[in-house]
């Protein structure tokens, strides 16, 4: 048994990747994805399969090549097939300043690299899907980003999708049919959960990620996906802890969900909690961003506001309000990865297919694709070794 067999494992040896080859065309920008991916730094790397960092930074450089029995040993490490390592496939470039990150504060170098991996492989899945299924166009109003501000932007998306001034139903439904790709990450990235969600508008389709703290709450995960359509229409480079941008985003995400024509008029003229939680249920927002309306328009005071958020807090500390989580709201779950997905299969296009032509593991295509893995788990049973 070599590093390229498995415990179970269908592929024969005729289908193994010949190391020569790969090692002939060698794509270094792949070895920088994989490693990202897999959240290791180039010492960590270096220590796991027994070369310097040098040689590492070297290799993603591509100042020298890995040696043809270095291949698997990197491969296995990085958990990806040997000749994921090889080129000849598009990949989804994309740089620090080119994604939005929700918490950029509260997160590491390290997890925003993995997080940027991940986009840029959400958006190399897509590209592989639409050889074979035929995806929305891509629907956005055309937006000076050096002149737009965020009330003008969210308006003219509201125009451009046919929204009037009534509430956004099924928002992530509505993104996915105009285009946009939505990705709501499984548990089982952990690391990339703690960056909250992300965004670009540098790959040939906008791309969105919500990870699944923000998913606890359909409010919640609502304005986080309004607000990172405010950065793919307002923002091309991202400026790392730039506050205004989060603002502007913050303001595009009120605006687009409830327009200050329409809900000034049904605001309250006092923290009225339960008539907040109607509208509240209306709209599709959270209390909170309500009273942060109520705020922004002076509807009551500063102190009256104050005094509603800690109403608010008491009822939530008391077990009186329950988060509603994203899942029961099918309309806010994405779906069009994994229909684009079923449609495939039915056209003789299955998830191993997508796994060789994009030389990932089967099960990295179904956490991209955000599948649940249908197979039965294996538990081996048998008596405990003898002492």
């Amino acid at each position: 048994m070599d590093d390229r067999d498995t415990l179970f494992s269908l592929v024969g040896p005729s289908d193994r990747p010949d190391l020569g080859t790969v090692a002939g065309s060698f794509d270094p920008a792949r070895l920088t994805q994989a490693r990202f991916a897999a959240g290791l730094s180039k010492a960590k790397l270096a220590d796991l399969v027994g070369v310097t960092p040098a040689a590492i930074g070297q290799y993603e450089s591509q100042s020298s090549t890995p040696r043809r029995d270095l291949l698997p040993v990197l491969a296995r490490e990085l958990h990806v097939p040997v000749d994921y390592f090889a080129t000849g496939r598009p990949i989804g470039r994309v740089d620090g300043s080119q994604a939005h990150f929700r918490s950029l504060r509260s997160t590491s170098a390290r997890d925003r690299a993995k997080a940027i991996a991940f986009i840029e492989q959400v958006w190399e899945l897509t590209f592989a899907l639409e050889k074979k299924v035929r995806f929305p166009e891509v629907d956005l109003p055309p937006i000076d980003r050096g002149h737009a501000d965020p009330i003008s932007a969210a308006q003219a998306l509201r125009a451009q999708w046919g929204l009037g001034l009534k509430p956004v139903k099924h928002l992530v439904a509505l993104a996915e049919s105009h285009g946009i790709v939505v990705s709501l990450l499984t548990m089982a990235n952990a690391d990339v959960a703690r960056v909250g969600a992300f965004s670009t508008s540098h790959l040939a389709r906008p791309v969105i990620v919500v990870t699944p703290e923000r998913a606890k709450s359909v409010f919640v995960y609502r304005f986080t996906i309004a607000h990172e359509l405010g950065h793919v229409l307002l923002h091309g480079e991202a400026a790392p802890g730039d506050k205004q941008q989060e603002r502007e985003a913050d303001q595009f995400a009120a605006e687009f969900l409830t327009p200050r024509s329409q809900i000034v008029n049904l605001l309250p003229r006092t923290v009225n909690l339960s008539r907040l939680d109607e509208l509240s249920r209306h709209w599709g927002v959270s209390v909170d961003s309500l009273l942060l309306r109520m705020k922004e328009t002076g509807t009551v005071s500063d102190a009256s506001i104050r005094r509603g958020y800690q109403k608010l807090n008491q009822l939530r500390s008391s077990g009186l309000e329950t988060p509603e989580p994203v899942n029961v709201y099918p309309g806010e779950v994405p779906s069009m990865l994994a229909q684009a997905s079923g449609l495939a299969d039915q056209a003789g296009y299955g998830q191993a297919d997508l796994a060789r032509e994009l030389k990932w593991h089967p099960a990295r295509v179904r956490e991209v694709l955000g599948a649940e893995d249908p197979r039965p788990a294996l538990r081996i049973v048998g008596d405990p070794p003898q002492a």
